[in-house]
């Protein structure tokens, strides 16, 4: 499995499992993301520390300690 970091700008993935509590859960569903979710990455911040998703029509900003707690799997970019 991947992590959210391991991709580049421009890459899709798929959200596989989400490691955290039932409140981060709740606050990263209310953003769209969860289980079976497709995303494309837009950005990074410097040193990964900050990731902007594309989820949907809804772009997502995460923290470095939310993106460690997501397993994602690689898509390739055709779908």
């Amino acid at each position: 499995m991947y992590k959210i970091y391991h991709l580049k700008v421009g890459e899709k993935g798929r959200i596989k499992t989400i490691h955290a509590g039932k409140e981060l859960k709740h606050r990263m569903k209310s953003f769209g993301i969860y289980p079976e979710v497709e995303f494309e990455v837009k950005n990074f911040s410097l040193g990964k520390t900050n990731v902007e998703l594309q989820v949907g029509n809804t772009l997502v900003a995460l923290r470095a300690g939310e993106m460690d707690k997501i397993e994602v799997e690689k898509l390739d970019n055709e779908n």
